[in-house]
């Protein structure tokens, strides 16, 4: 396939267009190894699958944090007050 039909059947015209530069000039194209996560397992290997179950666990975590704490010592503000001025670790 020449050079400008690539460029042309390419779904990211940019994206090809410096591979072709790159590979001109000699330099490698460094395959990826495909990243792989296994959240309650269901094994994710789509870059965006990756992402999106990443993204879930940090915008929740802290919610989970302060329902769990509230339900075991209450307000999360008095028992952090409580350890640290009773020397309780």
């Amino acid at each position: 396939m020449t050079l400008n039909k690539r460029i042309l059947k390419s779904n990211n015209k940019t994206k090809t267009t410096w591979n072709i530069i790159n590979e001109l000039l000699g330099k490698q194209h460094h395959t990826q190894e495909t990243q792989k996560l296994t959240i309650e397992g269901k094994h994710l290997t789509i870059q965006q699958d990756i992402a999106n179950a990443f993204n879930n666990y940090f915008s929740t975590i802290i919610d989970k944090t302060n329902s769990d704490s509230d339900s075991r010592h209450g307000n999360p503000y008095t028992y952090c007050y409580f350890h640290h001025h009773s020397g309780d670790s």
